[in-house]
């Protein structure tokens, strides 16, 4: 049985502590390894002074490297392009970022550099922004119906298994300034429902314990909908696919991620649909 790794990502300031306390958490829940990655910034031919980056590491971290599974690693390059790489080598179960200064040439971690980070790795991007008191214990995932946001939903019941999934979707009357019938509007709520009734099934079927799991189906945009799950906890972690259509499209890759990861107050997992074949 492979044993989980938890990775997460350092630039020793204390902008990283919040994501660090979690993939210690992380790390218990799973009974798996974690390794704390800190991008070197140097080119492949430097080498770089590894006792002066393991005093930074212990200071920043709280741990020593000696801990039974811990480990340190300072991969080469720009901070982006080396943890993906690096986490993508490893096998990551997860990949924790906390957030930086945001779309700035020093932030590593959200805008554009999430975005790459998103797009070079097929590991689930756990961006943390509270403070980890106790392990998750409500989802809010989002969906389009699409094979990626299920394969999201699947992995986030399988990384949180004793966390409750409450599944969210989104719609839209097309062309509202025209279409003012209410009978429009009750159409596509009704297809809607049905959609997800179907949907939910069918995750149920791949994973029994998503029997369970609540939804609803919410009349306006992405965020509209997450932020009405959230009202059921507004601690929960919530969880995005990478790839789909209609009211998540591009939802982790583009603007509407950005602007999700920007507005949303709580973490957010976010799992690329290209590990599921979508």
């Amino acid at each position: 049985m492979t044993v989980p790794c938890v990775a997460v990502a350092t630039d020793f300031s204390a902008r990283a502590d919040r994501a660090i306390d979690r993939a210690k958490l992380l790390q218990r829940q799973m009974n798996g390894t974690l390794c704390v990655v800190h991008a070197t910034n140097l080119p492949v031919d430097d080498t770089p002074d590894t006792a002066a980056l393991d005093l930074k590491m212990r200071a920043a971290t709280g741990l020593t490297g000696s801990e039974d599974r811990v480990s340190f690693a300072y991969p080469h390059g720009m901070p982006p392009h080396a943890i993906a790489a690096y986490c993508e080598k490893q096998d990551a179960s997860v990949i924790v970022l906390g957030p930086a200064r945001y779309n700035t040439l020093g932030d590593f971690f959200l805008g554009t550099a999430v975005d790459y980070v998103l797009r070079n790795t097929t590991r689930p991007v756990l961006v943390v922004k509270n403070r980890a008191h106790d392990a998750y214990r409500q989802i809010v995932a989002g969906t389009d119906f699409s094979p990626g946001s299920a394969h999201a939903i699947l992995e986030a019941a399988r990384l949180f298994p004793e966390a409750s999934i409450h599944i969210v979707h989104a719609w839209q009357v097309p062309f509202q300034a025209f279409n003012k019938d209410a009978y429009v509007a009750e159409e596509m709520e009704r297809q809607s429902n049905d959609q997800m009734a179907e949907f939910v099934s069918e995750l149920a079927s791949k994973q029994p314990a998503l029997a369970d799991a609540t939804s609803e189906v919410v009349r306006g945009g992405t965020y509209d909908a997450i932020k009405k799950g959230l009202e059921l906890d507004p601690s929960a972690l919530v969880v995005l696919g990478s790839h789909g259509a209609g009211g998540f499209k591009q939802a982790t890759i583009g603007s509407v991620t950005s602007d999700l990861l920007r507005l949303l107050e709580t973490d957010t997992l976010v799992v690329n649909a290209k590990a599921a074949g979508s």
